[in-house]
């Protein structure tokens, strides 16, 4: 039986006298919620070696090009100390982000991914010929148990099985048992572990090979629904089918960025451009530090480049030029500068908006991955503060009745609070809805003072729509200065369960009161809670496109499909598809082409965001 509470960080004890705050792993996963897929649909492009898949070029759902199945969950955030930009996260929950029809407290078959067709029966590097045994075929991937998320018990494994075509039989050749990342890191003392499967039974080495991933789960007993969270975390990385390889040969010759970074501010990911411009200096960051990785075995000389493209078009493009280094074989560096040079600059008056790339190049290895070369992200200064991601990896709450939750903001110049934006996760039987009180404090010498505004009858809401958050719309506007505090006053015990972004630490700026006094959260991370600020309470969601001439095709389309973009001078930075609702469902990045998941019949709309900064959508139609 697992138990339903549990943190990599620290331990506690939920039911003392003293009650605290809890830290709580995920009900639903909010970037597959609500997408419809479908299982297993075969029969797209057969793929040849070398087959490589790093994770990176996609975002959401694995590339529908190379996998016919879309239960895991593309990202990094789960991982600890990503391997790459970009992981597959093998958990509990189904392909729409919530908890298996079939799932229970005793282990259950989860998560899959499975590849399409592969062609091992001929090799086409030097001279083509017929596989055999003699060609030492590799099969390579590298894995992780936990990360961020919860541990999987010994009996929640993840499974590796190789398809024999001519007997349509499944096989397995691989499967580890569940463990903390603690044990596992003690066990190999490593973060992430390589395994190397050779290929030389002639039933593999057919044109229709094919592998597929997959965990076994079990829940927490649901005794106590607003506490019940996702379980049993797996995260894989770097897929490499080769012929003429060794037992060392663990990866493909590539340099990578490790981790995404998705903003040059010190404290925000999102704020308002009047707010910014109060106080330049102090609001962007010290320095960027983005680590990067020789996977070969070669001294590779790199260059490195960061631009900064002002969307409005009001401001000039920085372009730092090259710099180049050289990187030792099998060895991590960081795409590092100290200061920042650049402060972000435009001639608008509000909602700026910024494309930020850091690229990394070398002409000293093949370099046989170049998704994951460029980190490419979108600095908006809109009317609210958004000091998290965007992602919960976990669930944060308080568990006593008449507690209080409080986070800091603070403002350069005077301004006015309309609404608070709050992304609750949502848990089993809606068990968190309960009300509370929309709280504001000033503050006292660093932690929340009196209350200057209050408003009842709030419940925790998820919305459709991008990431869920609910807007809470304040009955009367607050005009205010300096630092603030936005959060809540229970009127229960029960955890309410607010999104909670362990890939940012705020944790100097949550405050909790069980007792009469505040302290500082224990945890690190940040609280998915967002004043929006100004003349107006809703959130402001974007700028107006640029309008690019290009052409998406096929269109209508099909799920599963390949759709092309054409007519464009260069290729596009990223590719997004959205819903009719706006949310996102999926990302590429950097080519020309998008491989849809299989999505239900119906209209969705398509951006391109080019490497110049110019931004414009198409609506596209899936058809049956």
């Amino acid at each position: 039986m697992r138990i339903f509470l549990a943190s990599i960080f620290v331990t506690f004890l939920a039911f003392s006298l003293s009650a605290q705050e809890v830290l709580l792993y995920l009900n639903e996963n909010p970037v597959l919620k609500g997408n419809k897929t479908i299982l297993y649909k075969s029969g797209k492009a057969q793929q040849t070696m070398p087959f490589i898949e790093d994770f990176s070029t996609y975002f959401g759902y694995p590339d529908a090009g190379k996998f016919t199945d879309s239960l895991v969950y593309i990202s990094g955030s789960f991982a600890y100390k990503p391997f790459s930009i970009g992981v597959a996260t093998f958990d509990g929950f189904n392909q729409y982000g919530e908890f298996y029809d079939h799932g229970s407290s005793f282990p259950f078959t989860a998560d899959s991914l499975t590849s399409q067709n592969i062609n091992l029966d001929s090799v086409f590097t030097g001279t083509p010929h017929l596989a055999t045994a003699a060609d030492s075929i590799y099969f390579s991937f590298y894995y992780q148990p936990q990360g961020l998320g919860e541990k999987p018990d010994v009996e929640d494994s993840l499974v590796l099985q190789f398809y024999a075509a001519n007997q349509d039989v499944w096989y397995d050749v691989w499967s580890s048992e569940g463990m903390s990342m603690l044990q596992f890191q003690a066990l190999y003392n490593a973060d992430w572990k390589s395994v190397m499967i050779p290929i030389t039974d002639t039933m593999y080495l057919n044109s229709n090979f094919r592998f597929r991933f997959f965990n076994y789960a079990s829940y927490a007993d649901l005794s106590f629904p607003s506490w019940a969270s996702n379980a049993d975390y797996w995260n894989i990385d770097y897929i490499f089918i080769d012929s003429d390889r060794g037992i060392n040969d663990s990866l493909p010759e590539d340099i990578c960025f490790r981790e995404r970074k998705e903003s040059m501010l010190e404290e925000h990911y999102v704020m308002p451009w009047n707010q910014f411009l109060a106080n330049v200096a102090g609001e962007m960051a010290g320095e960027i530090s983005v680590p990067y990785s020789n996977y070969s075995n070669a001294l590779v000389n790199i260059t490195e480049r960061l631009i900064v493209t002002d969307l409005s078009g009001t401001s000039s493009t920085y372009n730092s030029g090259l710099s180049a280094a050289n990187l030792a074989a099998y060895t991590d560096t960081s795409f590092y500068r100290s200061p920042v040079p650049y402060s972000y600059n435009s001639l608008v008056s509000e909602n700026a908006e910024f494309l930020v790339q850091m690229c990394i190049n070398t002409a000293t290895i093949s370099d046989m991955i170049a998704g994951n070369d460029t980190l490419a992200f979108y600095q908006r200064f809109y009317n609210y503060f958004a000091s998290d991601d965007g992602t919960p990896e976990a669930g944060y709450g308080l568990s006593v009745d008449g507690a209080m939750l409080a986070y800091a903001f603070t403002l350069n110049t005077p301004d006015t609070l309309q609404s608070v934006q709050m992304y609750f996760n949502r848990v089993i039987d809606d068990a968190n809805q309960v009300y509370f009180y929309l709280t504001i404090w000033d503050d006292d010498g660093g932690q929340p003072g009196n209350i200057i505004y209050q408003q009842q009858g709030v419940l925790p809401q998820t919305d459709t729509g991008f990431y869920n958050y609910h807007t809470y719309v304040l009955n009367n506007p607050l005009t205010l200065n300096g630092t603030f505090y936005v959060g809540w006053e229970q009127t229960s015990d029960v955890v309410l369960n607010i999104g909670f972004d362990m890939n940012s630490d705020r944790s100097d700026r949550i405050f909790f009161n069980t007792d009469g006094n505040w302290y500082n959260t224990l945890y690190e991370g940040a609280l998915m809670i967002r004043p929006v600020m100004g003349s107006s309470p809703n959130p402001f969601v974007g700028v107006e496109e640029n309008q690019l001439d290009y052409t998406v095709f096929p269109n209508p389309t099909t799920a599963g499909s390949r759709v092309n973009i054409g007519g464009l001078d260069e290729t596009p930075a990223v590719i997004s598809l959205f819903d009719l609702s706006g949310r996102l469902i999926m990302q590429a990045f950097a080519q020309s082409y998008i491989n849809l998941p299989e999505l239900e019949t119906g209209m969705y709309f398509l951006s391109v965001q080019t490497e110049s900064g110019q931004i414009s959508s198409r609506k596209i139609i899936v058809r049956p």
